[in-house]
């Protein structure tokens, strides 16, 4: 099949529009801030499976006039131009708004802001989705995410190219954190605004419940924005989707074309797939209705450890071996009592220390046969319940796991200063003993 390729501008964002030879039987939006003329490869491949695709740099990007300020506007962006797909003659299919990361924050947006005006959304699809500049810089339990967030504002800037910068050595050392967008070059002019933001969880999650359309989630359990992804899922209010697999941010190897072009098809039909799939366990793939709930909770003993931010505890990759990091005289180490081959789900660990104050960490990994502590799933927190990142795993005969206590997560989230200084603006470190007098970890049923 042949494609035909317009450039054209929509309010001033350089747009591209790809067809097919034939009437398309779905239409691509992508609104992107990482130069849409890198979708070009993609947009012909969906082509040739006789969808059209319209790819277009947000607002301060590459060919499109204005400043870019990430997170804001991409709502009445994106509906402006999903009004203008609208208007085109050969856009009488239904209309899907697609997006990675950063793109999936614009379709998101765009759904919400066509829902409350009553223009018609035909599905919104979305991988890894990075939802908003609040949820890009804490997590749930309101850390913030330092070495993250750095390297993207350096790699990605606030002009209308990337710049691709890396982190400096020892940048991320720097106190108060809040001095970093200043100690760059070129500065990070929105430093301030990024350390401030706040997450819109509760907001968000009742305006994608208002939302009728049909909903593809694709996340993976290594990925920063996993939990995002889930809940984003179980709030939509239409027909949702959802997969996961044991994918990182660039999702390679999970085969997300097929499952798309699959789940169009699906809706083009009047027939949106729906509940949960978990893949990378050995028994296959695992269907689900919902997402499992924390409801059986393990009580574990206490215990005392030494935490210095001069030293901090330092942060993991999803996999990585704790064996060593285990070693350390700052953490807390807890073995777990047996349970069943397989966990999905998001668990829940609740310190109870002799002083409340202060953040916590935890870790939860596999002591697998090879001698291998393999980090199943982590998490950082501000207060003492500390919600650990989506897990799916499998325990063969004779492995065990291992809870992981910490008062760190270090490049991965700013240090606890522990001198009742702030984490962000303060530049006060203080050692000191971290006593626990027990630990309640509420584990998926």
């Amino acid at each position: 099949m042949t494609c035909s390729l317009t450039d054209t501008q929509v309010d001033g964002l350089h747009t591209n529009v790809f067809l097919p030879d034939t009437a398309p039987r779905s239409v691509l939006i992508i609104r992107t801030p990482y130069d849409a003329a890198a979708y070009r490869a993609e947009a012909h491949a969906w082509v040739r499976r006789g969808i059209a695709v319209v790819t277009q740099d947000v607002r301060g990007r590459h060919r499109s006039r204005g400043r870019f300020r990430p997170f804001e506007n991409e709502g009445a962006d994106g509906l402006a131009t999903l009004q203008w797909v609208a208007s085109r003659s050969w856009a009488g299919a239904p209309v899907i708004l697609y997006g990675t990361s950063y793109s999936a924050h614009c379709a998101v947006e765009t759904a919400i802001a066509a829902a409350e005006t009553g223009v018609d959304v035909g599905g919104v699809s979305v991988a890894v989705p990075a939802l908003g500049l609040g949820e890009t810089a804490r997590n749930i339990d309101g850390c913030f995410y330092l070495q993250s967030r750095v390297g993207w504002w350096l790699e990605h800037g606030e002009g209308p190219e990337s710049p691709g910068a890396a982190i400096p050595d020892g940048l991320l050392d720097t106190l108060p954190v809040a001095d970093i967008g200043r100690r760059v070059t070129p500065p990070i002019s929105a430093w301030e605004r990024v350390i401030r933001a706040e997450r819109r969880d509760c907001e968000r999650g009742a305006e994608v419940s208002r939302l009728r359309c049909p909903l593809l989630a694709v996340g993976g359990m290594a990925d920063w924005f996993a939990q995002d992804t889930v809940d984003l899922w179980t709030s939509w209010g239409g027909p949702a989707a959802l997969v996961m697999g044991p994918w990182d941010h660039s999702l390679r190897g999970s085969d997300r074309a097929r499952r798309m072009e699959s789940w169009i098809d699906d809706v083009c039909a009047g027939t949106p797939t729906t509940g949960a799939q978990v893949l990378g366990l050995p028994g296959g793939t695992v269907d689900l209705t919902r997402w499992p709930s924390t409801e059986a909770s393990t009580g574990l003993p206490g215990g005392r450890f030494h935490a210095d931010p001069t030293d901090p505890f330092p942060s993991m990759a999803h996999g990585a071996d704790l064996s060593e990091a285990a070693a350390r005289l700052d953490c807390l180490v807890l073995d777990l009592p047996n349970r069943s081959a397989a966990l999905i789900g998001t668990p829940t660990v609740r310190v109870h220390p002799t002083d409340g104050a202060g953040h916590w960490g935890a870790l939860l990994a596999i002591r697998r046969r090879d001698g291998r502590l393999e980090q199943t799933a982590h998490g950082m927190s501000t207060h003492t319940t500390i919600h650990l990142t989506p897990v799916a795993a499998h325990l063969d005969t004779g492995e065990s796991m291992v809870l992981i206590l910490s008062a760190h997560s270090f490049p991965r989230h700013a240090r606890d200063l522990q001198s009742r200084n702030d984490h962000l603006a303060g530049t006060e470190t203080r050692a000191v003993l971290r006593e626990v007098q027990s630990v309640t970890l509420d584990m998926p049923a």
